[in-house]
């Protein structure tokens, strides 16, 4: 496989003429390819209104198809959502839940994999988050603590705090085996580190495509294989819930007999501008291919790692950086004032913890990890 020519995929970037970018675990720049395809659809829904609307439908289906060979499924395995939580909500909504029933997560998670689990503790449902784990992800920590009322594990694929990356396809393995349910959040990491279900079992996945995906708000999709789909109800009801709701002429007016395919979760008409901006993203990172992605980006991120170590950081994960994102504290100086000072020399980062979070992507250069270090030195 050809490497990419990075340099001109860097310049498909605007924000890198001006900012040393190192914060798409917070939200991913639009590449120009991106923000074209939006401005197209607008430009022939201003001068078309609606008279090719079903075009639209078909061209959505067209990126299910890229989706899934991006992520190694099947075009039918996917439904679009307008955010991970909502996502995460279809499936959790239909569980059939028994009183008892347990689910198990991170206790340092992103708020999502935390807040929706709690809610369900008034149907009778216990959540038991589990200590997250510091420096590696052993998957005994949770398979040693499945119990017999275990239902749900609910993990994301990279911790969005501290970048801890958790061995989703060896646990995907043991839960099938056991017959508990296993739902990931990849939207740290879909985009930017190479993901084939087709090795990891997962029942169902959900990811937001405005971080690594390089797409705008809105732009999310879910992974619900036909086993899952099997017993999944859906938790929206709109016109499209007939299997024939293509015939808009002669709409169905009885009970709806639901699509077969992921989309029957999805209900209503989509938001074409910004998934249409998502398939341009697609498009651009299929074309750079996942592998090449996956290796520039943890080239890079352990680069960062280095710098970090050498500026006085104390990296949250030891050993080799197997994600994009690199999180440090700087003892001794006050993290909010550090990310303050880097943004004065137009170097973007987040702070997560009290800690300096730091995420490197596929157009992000030596170069930026040069002007990290002379701004850390500065």
């Amino acid at each position: 496989m050809n490497t990419p020519r990075w340099e001109s995929v860097r310049s498909l970037f605007p924000v890198l003429k001006t900012w040393v970018h190192l914060n798409s675990a917070a939200f991913g720049p639009l590449p120009t390819p991106t923000v074209s395809a939006i401005n197209r659809y607008l430009t022939a829904h201003g001068v078309n209104a609606s008279l090719d609307f079903m075009d639209w439908f078909d061209q959505l289906d067209g990126l299910r198809a890229k989706i899934a060979a991006l992520i190694g499924a099947e075009a039918s395995d996917i439904a679009f959502c307008p955010s991970a939580g909502a996502g995460l909500s279809w499936f959790l909504g239909g569980v059939d839940w028994r009183p008892g029933d347990e689910i198990l997560a991170l206790d340092h998670e992103f708020p999502n994999n935390l807040y929706a689990p709690l809610v369900l503790e008034g149907r009778g449902i216990r959540f038991r988050p589990l200590p997250a784990p510091r420096g590696r992800f052993d998957p005994g920590l949770i398979l040693d603590a499945l119990g017999p009322r275990s239902r749900l594990v609910l993990l994301s694929s990279v911790n969005y705090s501290n970048g801890l990356r958790a061995p989703i396809k060896q646990l995907g393995a043991e839960l099938r085996r056991r017959g508990i349910l296993f739902c990931v959040d990849a939207t740290q990491s879909v985009g930017a580190l190479r993901l084939d279900l087709r090795e990891v079992p997962v029942d169902y996945l959900v990811v937001h495509g405005y971080k690594w995906l390089l797409s705008p708000p809105g732009a999310g999709f879910v992974y619900a294989p036909s086993w899952t789909r099997a017993w999944l109800a859906p938790s929206i009801v709109s016109w499209r819930s007939h299997r024939t709701w293509r015939d808009f002429e002669r709409l169905h007016r009885g009970r709806p007999e639901f699509p077969t395919e992921a989309a029957m979760l999805e209900g209503g008409v989509q938001s074409f501008a910004v998934l249409f901006g998502l398939e341009a993203s697609v498009d651009l990172i299929l074309s750079c291919g996942t592998e090449s992605i996956q290796r520039r980006v943890l080239y890079l991120a352990n680069r960062c790692q280095e710098i970090l170590r050498f500026h006085g950081g104390q990296t949250s994960v030891q050993g080799p950086c197997d994600s994009p994102i690199v999180s440090a504290s700087f003892p001794g100086r006050d993290p909010l004032r550090l990310r303050d000072q880097l943004e004065i020399r137009n170097v973007a980062v987040s702070l997560r913890e009290g800690n300096l979070r730091v995420s490197t992507h596929f157009f992000n250069s030596e170069d930026d990890l040069d002007r990290l270090a002379a701004a850390l030195a500065a």
